[in-house]
């Protein structure tokens, strides 16, 4: 299979090439069919055994469903029939993740950490050999599986706290250390815990496999919190947990990354975790906005012939047309290790966005916006659980990272790509955004124009900046100018994504998404305008936010300003 075409390809040549973004990848109808047959299964599984209001006022799951899940299949989505699984399509999983989540968050969450980074998925990354056999075992049989890696100490440490340590005479690792937040933690027989290796002079990442009836291993705490009630997370310690070196999947000497490609699978999860759910979330606050704007009159004229109620709708409607585009550029016919930038921007993309319509549906809704379900259940108003939807929306832009970091992140990424390829400009063929498809409307055409001259700035301003800051250490430690360079990047994608796939359809609805990618584009175009003067500001005169925070943090008199 040849590697699916890349925006990273636009970015390294600074010019919009209309035959890296078109055609726009499309599901075949097959596997449009295999997925609407099981979401639909889904949907009758969820609604006979989940009550979202029930989980979010426990914060429990309903008794057995783990059990029911695993019964059914649903552990082993993306595993092949011979381990009893569903052989689905990545975005096929994604479907199926998003539509649980759609009545759950939790219970979409408990799916997505199976079957993206929990044992099913990790199977792809084990070469042959005891490992595989024992995890493919695992897997069979429909264990609940947890991959742990965030630390008390945080997720952004370059090397692992919990150590693996050999024993005398080779044969195992002793591990210790702690966990936290660890999605299915509390639940899981079989767990993968990242740890840091030291051996031969080396360290490694390593991946350790076992169960987590394993002496030395113990849950340590149950975790809960504002959204995502009922999701099972926890904290974790091993005390000297013995796992057989044939167990362990060690990375490369002295790099601190995820052993490949556990990398690629990793990244890809929190599409599935984060902006499945996010996904969803968006869908039902449209739902949730369109309903109430029908049913409501303000002094005997029709809500929805107000102006400013015409832009939070269709916005909305955008936003949810632009995240979709986004994530089936990311998942429709390209391989595991393909798109990675785009995979990198996109988790940002969907979590951000939806949290954005979240805010916005709730602002509509006003007091039923704020109010919980039950609340309006007891007055006998439609329960729209919005509120709740809110409090969902807030954990995606936090889990597998905050949202500001991995900004940052990107640009970090981007800019090290870039310079691993010195001259990759020059090989380009020329810019062809002029050449933007006459399926597009003017208005249309005008957006991609304007992320074309926006791309050729980005370009600009990433050889620029990498000229100035001869090493690393100096160029990346001016976070905030990464951090708005790699949200800038993201709104270029979604942009470019929504166009591409716009400009695909000549169908009854052709207008329609014209509409939804311009109100998309026209906002895109005033967020990137804004963060090209936060980037202009990071070069000037700025306030001396360090002298500031040192002062607070010192417990200076400066502090007492600020108390009451």
């Amino acid at each position: 299979m040849n590697a699916a075409p890349t925006f990273l390809t636009i970015l390294e040549s600074g010019r919009l090439r209309r035959d890296v973004m078109r055609p726009f990848p499309e599901q075949a109808e097959l596997d449009r069919k295999t997925g609407d047959e099981l979401t639909a299964e889904l949907a009758a599984f969820v609604g006979d055994r989940v009550d979202p209001e029930e989980i979010d006022r426990t914060a429990e799951l309903p008794e057995g469903l783990l059990a029911d899940l695993r019964d059914h299949g649903y552990f082993r989505l993306v595993n092949d029939t011979g381990l009893g699984g569903r052989a689905l399509s990545a975005f096929n999983t994604f479907r199926a993740v998003e539509r649980v989540a759609a009545d759950s968050t939790a219970v979409g969450q408990v799916l997505a950490i199976q079957n993206a980074v929990g044992a099913p998925a990790l199977l792809a990354a084990l070469p042959e050999g005891p490992l595989r056999e024992m995890v493919a075992s695992r897997v069979a049989a429909g264990t609940v599986s947890a991959f742990a890696g965030t630390e008390p100490q945080g997720a952004n440490n370059a090397w692992p706290g919990l150590t693996a340590t050999p024993t005398e005479d080779g044969s195992a690792y002793l591990l210790n250390g702690e966990k936290v937040f660890i999605g299915n933690g509390n639940v899981a027989d079989l767990v993968a815990i990242l740890a840091t290796v030291v051996e031969g002079g080396s360290r490694r990442m390593a991946v350790c496999f076992f169960d987590a009836d394993t002496p030395g291993f113990s849950v340590t705490a149950r975790l809960r919190f504002m959204g995502s009630k009922g999701l099972p997370n926890a904290g974790l310690r091993c005390e000297a947990v013995r796992v057989p070196r044939e167990h362990v999947l060690l990375g490369d000497p002295d790099v601190a990354g995820f052993p490949p490609p556990v990398g690629a699978i990793a990244l890809q999860s929190a599409l599935f975790f984060n902006a499945a759910p996010s996904m969803a979330i968006a869908r039902r606050c449209l739902a949730a906005s369109v309903e109430f704007v029908a049913r409501r009159s303000i002094n005997g004229r029709a809500l929805g012939d107000y102006d400013l109620i015409q832009r939070l709708v269709s916005q909305t409607a955008a936003d949810v047309y632009a995240m979709d585009s986004v994530l089936r550029w990311c998942l429709l016919d390209a391989g595991l290790a393909d798109r990675w930038f785009e995979r990198v921007v996109t988790k940002n993309l969907a979590t951000v966005t939806a949290w954005r319509i979240a805010d916005r549906t709730v602002s509509l809704l006003g007091g039923e916006g704020f109010e919980t379900a039950d609340s309006k259940r007891e007055r006998g108003a439609a329960p729209l659980p919005v509120e709740r939807l809110l409090r969902d929306a807030r954990g995606p832009r936090i889990s597998g990272n905050i949202d500001f970091l991995l900004d940052m992140q990107a640009a970090q990424r981007l800019l090290a790509h870039l310079a691993a390829r010195p001259g990759s400009a020059a090989e380009e063929p020329a810019d062809t955004s002029a050449a933007a498809g006459a399926s597009l409307s003017p208005a249309n055409r005008r957006h991609w124009d304007a992320a074309a001259q926006g791309i050729r700035r980005l370009h600009r301003a990433l050889t620029t900046l990498a000229a100035r800051h001869s090493s690393p250490e100096e160029l990346f430690a001016r976070q905030e100018t990464l951090r708005v360079l790699g949200r800038i990047s993201a709104e270029l994608f979604a942009m470019c994504a929504v166009l591409a796939r716009t400009e695909g359809f000549t169908d009854g609805e052709a207008g329609s998404r014209q509409e939804l990618a311009d109100v998309f584009c026209a906002g895109a175009r005033h967020r990137v305008a804004g963060l090209w003067r936060r980037l202009a500001a990071t070069d000037a005169q700025e306030p001396d936010h360090a002298k500031v925070s040192r002062a607070l943090l010192g417990g200076s008199g400066l502090a007492s300003l600020t108390r009451p």
